[in-house]
């Protein structure tokens, strides 16, 4: 039998194209620049022939089909447009039109709805319906972040097929049939997800629509800027969409298939209220007798480069110290390492937290690679709340592309999707799927000794392709930079000086005389709350650049109003070494400098000659395209020799702080509009464990280690877990989990049950 050609012919609208064979109708027409209308049919969604508003004429079928569930055949001649379809598209119209409430004057869908779109050039213009319509309930609270209007739902499954097929969370249903039937939840609970955001994107009608942007604005009245998301490290492309100086909303870009897949996660779609709280800070603060003063700039400066004068002329350049976070963009950073370096400072890092790493290194892969893998092996703490959109990844290449899901030293509740937990890496390729070539290796950058362990593992695996999955959005774009203490840019080798943990040691010990930090919160990040806030307190001189007055901005001598990611431009460098573009939407508020200008103010000040912006720019991009080093994962000189996750004492379980994407003190916990997002103090144990030590979920306990204890933490009886561990939430200001002085991975005793404790709700 003769094979079928790969490619068909077909004629639409009397255009002749040549497409790949199975192609869709509807996605065809857009080849010959015509776009079929539709409401059920999304590309990333796959058809559903639910609507039927995509009706065309097929030559030789004595019916109207649907577009969107109708492949291509070799010789097919298509009319998308003429009476006979318009009249069949008319009357699926007035179905839709029946019940709705045609309440466009005051919907937030107005101008960009796809139901007042087609009724304008498919519509009758009147309605022939003499009964009532229905009525059905309007402002109905779907979740923290969702209002659901019925009247308006024309049930074309978007959001359940999104939340099935993409996430595969399978929280909402169609409940009812008929013309009663609504979108709801299967368990009639609050709809929760780290992606809910992108159903009201997907909506084609106003009938599902965020409660941050609610009555906000109309779209004409928008001023729309394209930028990268600088939540995490995926890099997702997004819209930002201003009004008056504001936020108004941000949106997903839906062809940004090499980064987000044409998503967004709900930190970096709703957590844009920061920018206008009022607790941001206005203008430059010093301590003088432990009271804050403000100073103008000028002064803020002067300060600033006498006491790192005084600093280098007392104690040498050792005794100078320089955090830049891992959200400084790659200009920032250079320009940081740059300056300090100058003067002769060696003590330079990015890590204001438990990450050692963010540079894979030799084998490192694509987000095209992750989804294309056969296997999957996921080392500590997975991207579910690291780098959610990198997880959607995963998920798909479980849920659609078969592959297996392999975790270990995991901490994260169990996936969505199914997979292996495994105690040690030596039983990872005994558990690969047979005749796997394509193996992806997700870690988190935290133990470096089990990465290795694992790499060793699949070190007979050529196709490995290995990724660092981070919650800083430029923590690779910062080594690359040269904020390393091992390396300069491009990871050219210098003479090493301290890592951050060794200048929280000498600052204990009284060595370190002054330290400048920015874009950075160790006093609730760095995992020895007690060690770091004892550090704080010892620095002569301590200078934080933030937008707020964070928990170490309280402990500062100079603090230093910053700007936020929407309010800068340079570049930054995502989870696999994409350069991504971040430009400027909003105005930033008087008074507040970007990084890059204090940076360029204090080396004044310092009569220490930068770099222009054109030798900067070159600079960066230098580095940015130089070859991939060749050191791998848990490499010992970039990881250094502190070593997160060992416990040294014994007795009880293991104490391990994960992330939360809405855990925070800084961006999230000034924004009033995301409050019911964030996450609740808790601890999650085994079932064993839990048994052991009498506990059951929605029990409280009380964790303590030492003289510090921490209270009343919901539990959670979470499977999956090791039977020798508690997790809880780790950067939450309200109950730090580093304020008990341990490690991410110590000893917990004295766990105890409490009291039982009331539902908790889901706050409007």
């Amino acid at each position: 039998m003769a094979e079928q050609p790969q490619s068909v012919s077909v004629n639409i609208d009397g255009a002749k194209i040549s497409v790949p064979k199975g192609t869709l109708l509807v996605e065809a027409a857009k080849l010959v620049q015509k776009e079929i209308p539709v409401y059920c049919y999304h590309p990333k969604l796959g058809p559903a022939g639910l609507c039927r508003i995509c009706l065309v004429e097929i030559e030789g079928m004595p019916k109207l089909q649907i577009a969107c569930n109708t492949p291509v055949t070799d010789g097919m001649v298509v009319h998308t447009y003429n009476d006979k379809v318009n009249a069949g598209r008319r009357a699926v119209l007035e179905f839709f039109l029946l019940n709705h409430p045609l309440d466009c004057p005051i919907c937030d869908k107005g101008g960009e709805c796809d139901l007042q779109d087609f009724s304008m050039a498919y519509g009758q213009g009147a309605s022939r319906l003499a009964e009532p319509k229905v009525s059905k309930p309007k402002a109905v609270d779907l979740g923290p972040t969702i209002v659901l209007d019925e009247e308006r739902c024309i049930v074309c499954q978007r959001c359940v097929r999104f939340d099935d097929i993409i996430t595969g969370e399978r929280s909402l249903i169609v409940k009812d049939r008929g013309y009663r039937d609504i979108i709801a939840t299967a368990t009639d609970d609050p709809y929760r997800s780290n992606f809910s955001g992108n159903v009201t994107e997907l909506c084609p009608v106003g009938a599902l629509t965020s409660k941050t942007y609610r009555f906000k604005s109309r779209p004409w009245d928008l001023h729309r800027t394209t930028t990268t998301c600088t939540q995490c490290a995926v890099g997702c492309q997004m819209q930002v969409d201003e009004r008056v100086g504001e936020v108004a909303r941000t949106m997903s870009i839906p062809d940004d298939d090499a980064v987000s897949d044409g998503w967004l996660c709900d930190r970096g779609r709703y957590n844009i209220g920061f920018y206008r709280d009022e607790r941001r800070l206005q203008t430059p603060l010093y301590r003088v007798d432990g009271q804050w003063t403000q100073v103008g700039w000028d002064d803020a400066f002067a300060l600033w480069a006498k006491a790192l004068r005084e600093a280098v002329a007392s104690g040498g350049e050792q005794s100078v110290g320089v955090l830049g976070g891992g959200r400084l963009l790659n200009e920032e950073a250079y320009l940081l390492q740059h300056l300090f370096r100058s003067l002769g400072v060696r003590n330079l890092d990015w890590r204001a937290g438990t990450q050692r790493q963010a540079t894979p290194g030799s084998n490192a892969g694509s987000l095209q690679d992750l989804e294309n893998a056969q296997a999957i092996v996921l080392v500590g703490e997975s991207p579910a709340q690291l780098a959610p959109v990198m997880d959607l990844r995963i998920r798909k290449a479980v849920s659609r592309h078969r592959a297996k899901l392999i975790r270990v030293g995991a901490i994260d509740p169990l996936p969505v999707v199914a997979c292996t937990t495994l105690e040690s890496a030596a039983e990872v390729p005994k558990a690969l799927p047979a005749g796997a070539e394509r193996v992806a290796l997700v870690w988190d950058g935290v133990d470096p000794k089990l990465a290795r362990e694992v790499v060793a593992a699949l070190s007979d695996f050529s196709g490995l392709k290995t990724f660092i999955a981070s919650g800083q959005n430029n923590a690779r774009g910062a080594e690359v930079m040269g904020m390393h203490p091992a390396f300069g840019p491009g990871f050219a080798e210098v003479d090493g000086g301290k890592d951050f943990s060794g200048m929280v040691a000498a600052a204990r010990s009284h060595s370190l005389r002054a330290l400048s930090i920015f874009g950075a919160n160790p006093a609730l990040h760095y995992p020895d709350g007690v060690a770091i806030r004892e550090a704080l307190r010892n620095v002569p001189f301590l200078a934080v650049a933030d937008l707020f007055l964070t928990e170490t901005a309280q402990a500062a001598n100079l603090v230093l109003p910053a700007c936020g990611g929407f309010e800068k431009t340079g570049t930054t460098v995502n989870v696999t070494a994409v350069a991504l573009p971040v430009n400027a939407a909003l105005e930033p508020p008087e008074g507040a400098l970007t990084d890059l200008e204090m940076l360029g103010c204090l080396a004044r000040a310092l009569e220490v000659q930068l770099p222009s912006v054109t030798e900067l720019e070159n600079s960066v991009i230098k580095h940015l395209v130089a070859t991939a080093p060749s050191f791998g994962l848990g490499d010992a000189k970039v990881c250094g020799t502190t070593q997160f996750g060992q416990a040294s004492r014994t007795g009880g379980p293991k104490l391990i702080a994960r992330t939360d994407i809405f855990s925070g003190g800084g961006t999230v916990a000034h924004d009033g509009r995301i409050e019911s997002l964030r996450p609740l103090p808790e601890a999650a144990v085994s079932p064993a464990c839990a048994q052991q030590l009498g506990l059951s979920t929605g029990d409280c306990c009380d964790l303590r280690s030492g003289d510090q204890t921490m209270h009343d933490l919901l539990v959670e009886v979470r499977p999956g877990l090791a039977d020798d561990v508690v997790v809880v939430v780790a950067g939450l200001p309200d109950d730090p989990a580093n304020a008990l002085g341990f490690e991410p991975v110590a000893e917990l005793i004295n766990v105890r049950r409490a009291r039982e404790l009331a539902p908790v709700g889901v706050s409007p």
